[in-house]
């Protein structure tokens, strides 16, 4: 599996996506699935290939297009399990009449296939229309003996309901009405209507058939039989043209899917001003922007500081004060890669990578009948276990434990993971994991102690290279109010090269 749902949840990229919803259920159940489209460097390269036209596109015709893609519904159910109903087969047309206007518009972009001698059955059954018209040439026949028998009927009922009008003296509104009981007899009499309930005053009555009516309404009721026989005939003839072109059907659904999804890529491209993004063994970033964090930033007037990194395979150590930043960076990290093996352009000016089997997110958290480091500990045995290829997201590995045994986990997991094809993210409060690190970046320093808002304390710019000499989390705590006695105490601590000192910078 590419991608699990704690790291799915982890990256936030359901979130990133929101926004950029497909039209079609073809489109949604991408979404819900998440499987990388991006496995090798073939498919990358044919991919882009593809979605530097889309990109190409004005707006007008991007419109065009998804207005189609609304109407064409979703044959997926019908095309697996058959069409057995008119229902199903009026879907076949709308789907297929929507798939061919969408291949005229842009066919030198999709590869639809070719739905001319489909579409010309159907028409010929039916109508050149979207619309789901039975059409035959006996079934026009009969059509039209159909409407002149019914009019042949409707004059004779008209001619009957004046003559009881006539002797009502009044306009009927129907066929059945309610007089009373002497004027019904009088026209009971005459053999004009028949009763449909009576009481003692007044008579439900109902405009009487000739024999000539009902001999015209046998004939509209064996027209009606030919008609339904007719139709069956024709639907049974779709539904087999429909089973035949299955295939085709399925092909033209995947096509469907690709249109909707490059669609989306395309909003996201203009809407998030991304770039498309490279493969490479050099992991790289240069001012990335994590869609989320910037909402909130721009919502609440705080600056966002874009993601420059570069890095190479094994693991790169992330460290700083809480508050820093380094959560947020691996889940840049994180959506960033996944966005690319889902086929999407990349909020930032520049993003390269190599191509990953899997993408995994280890972070502190409880599990029913689990202690936090306990799941911590069987997330990253299941993670380890993981063959070829992957990225490996780690928050703060060792911290649901003592800090000793914590900050010795932590060494040896690195150790371990830097000789693996594998690139990692390790985020630590180690000062020996950082000393040992031969790849790592600072987030987070000291900007304006002043300010009101801790927010607004912290300059999040990485830095690369190691600086274990700031005191952040000490000058911050004598910002929110620790008695200074303990904040001098602190301080002399960590310049001391005492036990404490030995335990905080790690030897």
């Amino acid at each position: 599996m590419f991608l699990d749902q704690s790291t799915c949840q982890f990256t936030m990229i359901d979130e990133i996506l929101s926004a950029f919803q497909p039209r079609t259920e073809y489109g949604r159940r991408f979404f819900k699935e998440l499987n990388p489209i991006i496995v090798d460097e073939k498919g990358f390269c044919e991919h882009w290939d593809r979605m530097k036209k889309v990109l190409a596109l004005d707006r007008s015709t991007v419109r065009i297009l998804k207005d189609q893609l609304k109407l064409l519904g979703n044959i997926r159910e019908q095309t697996q399990c058959g069409f057995k109903s008119i229902s199903d087969l009026a879907k076949l047309k709308r789907f297929v009449y929507y798939v061919i206007k969408l291949s005229c518009v842009t066919s030198d972009i999709w590869d639809f296939p070719n739905m001319t001698g489909l579409w010309k059955t159907l028409v010929e059954l039916t109508s050149d229309s979207p619309n789901f018209h039975l059409q035959s040439e006996k079934l026009l026949a009969f059509r039209k003996t159909y409407l002149s028998l019914s009019k042949s009927i409707e004059d004779r009922m008209k001619m009957l309901k004046r003559t009881v009008e006539e002797e009502l003296s009044t306009n009927l509104r129907g066929e059945e009405f309610t007089c009373e009981s002497k004027v019904a007899e009088r026209l009971l009499e005459r053999n004009l209507v028949e009763v449909v309930r009576k009481s003692d005053e007044r008579y439900h009555l109902r405009i009487r058939q000739t024999e000539d009516v009902e001999r015209l309404n046998k004939e509209l009721e064996k027209v009606e039989e030919q008609m339904r026989d007719e139709e069956e005939v024709i639907l049974e003839k779709i539904a087999r043209i429909a089973a035949e072109n299955s295939e085709l059907l399925r092909s033209c659904e995947k096509v469907v899917e690709e249109v909707d999804l490059d669609l989306c890529r395309y909003d996201f491209f203009f809407q998030m001003s991304c770039s498309i993004p490279e493969i490479s063994e050099r992991f790289e970033i240069k001012n990335g922007r994590f869609p989320p964090v910037v909402e909130y930033c721009n919502r609440n007037g705080y600056e966002y500081y874009p993601v420059t990194l570069e890095t190479n395979k094994g693991v790169t150590v992330l460290y700083g004060p809480n508050m820093g930043g380094k959560t947020t960076l691996l889940r840049t990290i994180g959506s960033f890669v996944v966005l690319m093996h889902l086929g999407f352009p990349v909020p930032c000016e520049f993003f390269s990578s190599p191509l990953f089997v899997h993408v995994r997110a280890l972070s502190k958290g409880d599990e029913l009948g689990l202690s936090s480091f306990a799941k911590e500990i069987s997330s990253l045995v299941e993670i380890m276990k993981l063959d070829e290829r992957k990225l490996i997201l780690i928050d703060e590995f060792g911290s649901t434990t003592n800090p000793v045994e914590g900050e010795s986990l932590a060494l040896a997991v690195i150790n371990y993971l830097n000789s693996s094809d594998d690139f990692v993210f390790f985020t630590t409060h180690y000062p020996a994991v950082v000393k040992k690190a031969t790849k790592a970046y600072m987030c987070g320093k000291l900007k304006d102690l002043a300010a009101q808002d801790p927010r607004k304390m912290i300059d999040y710019s990485l830095e690369k290279g190691k600086n274990l000499n700031q005191t952040i989390a000490i000058l911050l705590a004598e910002r929110f109010g620790l008695p200074k006695q303990v904040v001098e105490l602190a301080q002399k601590l960590v310049k001391k090269d005492d036990l404490f000192g030995e335990s905080l910078h790690g030897q």
